[in-house]
């Protein structure tokens, strides 16, 4: 079987032969499958047939919506991820949330590991340094923020697809995340001022990484051979 890192790679290659047109609207196709919270195996192999879709219909000279059958391609996207969720259980999607954790782990605790000893390695102060990573209430307050802002960025950008953007649109939603992004700044150093270095418990950092590297793998063997 071949693996999702080598479907992915493929699809990548050959969608550089769409033309600027039916590449915008495959681009659409990409981020609202991607997404919409299906296996990301069933999601790849689904564009895999679109992408294939888009290139038969360039060669034959008609629209990519005459050779699906509709006009409505995001409706035809919205069925495709419909049906494939009902055939879901609440363990389906257990070995993409595993390597989402694995990942998650791994990108906080190094992050924090060196912002953690950045004054000490920065002053050389050698004899200070540790291999332990602090769990203070500044990791937590992190995890509590970013995670949900990055489930709302995910439903954002699928929302967004198969849209006409036009200049003032964008520019009212780069002001809107300007806005957005300086009062979470705000707030976390608010926070980091106040309560955020009061530390919970500490771990080895390489312990840490062990568990993130070990859940990354897992999880995606777990969704290669499901």
């Amino acid at each position: 079987m071949i693996k999702t890192s080598v479907l992915i790679k493929q699809l990548n290659k050959s969608a550089k032969n769409l033309s600027k047109e039916n590449k915008k609207v495959f681009d659409d196709i990409i981020l609202y499958i991607r997404f919409s919270n299906i296996k990301t195996r069933d999601g790849e192999e689904f564009l895999q047939q679109i992408l294939e879709s888009f290139l038969n219909a360039e060669q034959q000279g008609v629209s990519i919506e005459y050779m699906l059958g509709t006009n409505d391609i995001k409706h035809y996207c919205e069925e495709i991820v419909r049906a494939y969720k009902s055939s879901y259980n609440y363990l389906s999607l257990s070995s993409e949330y595993i390597m989402v954790t694995g990942i998650v782990i791994l990108v906080f605790s190094i992050i924090n590991y060196i912002t953690q000893n950045f004054t000490i390695l920065w002053r050389h102060n050698i004899e200070n340094f540790t291999f332990y990573l602090n769990f203070d209430l500044e990791l937590i307050f992190q995890l509590l923020i970013i995670v949900p802002l990055f489930i709302a960025a995910y439903a954002y950008l699928r929302k967004s697809c198969f849209k006409k953007t036009t200049k003032r649109s964008k520019v009212k939603e780069f002001f809107i995340l300007w806005v957005l992004n300086v009062l979470l700044i705000c707030i976390m150093v608010v926070f980091i001022m106040f309560v955020g270095k009061i530390i919970l418990f500490r771990l080895n950092i390489i312990i840490v990484l062990i568990v993130g590297i070990a859940l990354y793998f897992i999880g995606d063997y777990l969704s290669q051979n499901k």
